[in-house]
């Protein structure tokens, strides 16, 4: 058999290809179902309103395979575009949110939905203040308790602060 040489170009690319696999660890925003290693959620979106950000927390998030019931919180983070590419902008010290979860969804019968860890109100966003101009992204951080495992996952948008 004789051997087949590869052009430089095709090297580059496959490289390229490789490398771009490897660099991006957050993944984009999309309903996972369960498949792979995280349980299945949906991230919330994102919107900008004067000088502020508000981020809503997951649509949806179910528990750990195996476990009846789970624990899990989230933490936006704050992204802004710097004219090459986005950077981390803020983050919060505490997890501003929690759910009580069941392999189905949000568990209807343990204060459904998004809480409020400060005051155990329902929680439907967590907000960035007195922001400057610019673009703006959100990476949600959502931790299961159960599993002790964090996922990070880009919201499904960005948005403008004129």
């Amino acid at each position: 058999m004789a051997k087949k040489k590869l052009s430089i170009a095709t090297k580059l690319l496959a490289s390229a290809s490789i490398f771009l696999a490897i660099g991006f660890t957050p993944e984009p925003a999309e309903a996972h179902n369960g498949e792979g290693n995280w349980p299945s959620h949906a991230v919330g979106s994102m919107s900008c309103a004067g000088k502020m950000v508000k981020a809503a927390p997951p649509r949806f998030v179910t528990a750990w395979k195996g476990r009846e019931m789970d624990t899990v919180f989230w933490k936006p983070v704050l992204y802004r575009y710097n004219g090459s590419k986005y950077e981390q902008y803020k983050s919060l010290a505490d997890w501003p949110g929690y759910a009580y979860v069941t392999l189905y969804g949000f568990n209807p019968d343990t204060k459904p939905g998004w809480r409020n860890t400060s005051n155990d109100g329902k929680l439907n966003f967590t907000s960035f203040k007195s922001l400057p101009t610019g673009s703006y992204k959100i990476l949600n951080q959502i931790h299961w308790v159960s599993s002790g495992s964090t996922h990070t996952e880009w919201s499904p948008n960005s948005c403008s602060i004129k």
